[in-house]
């Protein structure tokens, strides 16, 4: 019996195989012939203001606050200014 009529997969115009390895080196040496992705992050980065990273997360998730939790965040902002 073929059961290849009973399968209700989608229609798509999507190969059903990424075929990665042919076609990566190819995306790849477009990006850098149009110098794409380098030129994306001078843009961004000329364009940016001045970011800073907060390591901070929710407020004593865990229960009561305790001596672990100051430690946390003098660690974390040592870390950060240094």
């Amino acid at each position: 019996m073929d059961y290849k009529e009973t399968l209700l997969l989608p229609s798509t115009s999507f190969a059903m195989r990424a075929n990665l390895a042919e076609l990566e080196p190819q995306r790849f040496k477009k990006w850098f012939e149009q110098n794409y992705a380098y030129e994306k992050m001078k843009e961004n980065r000329k364009n940016a203001k001045k970011s800073f990273t907060l390591h901070d997360g929710p407020p004593y998730a865990n229960g009561h606050i305790h001596i672990g939790h100051a430690l946390n965040k003098i660690l974390k902002e040592t870390i950060i200014k240094t």
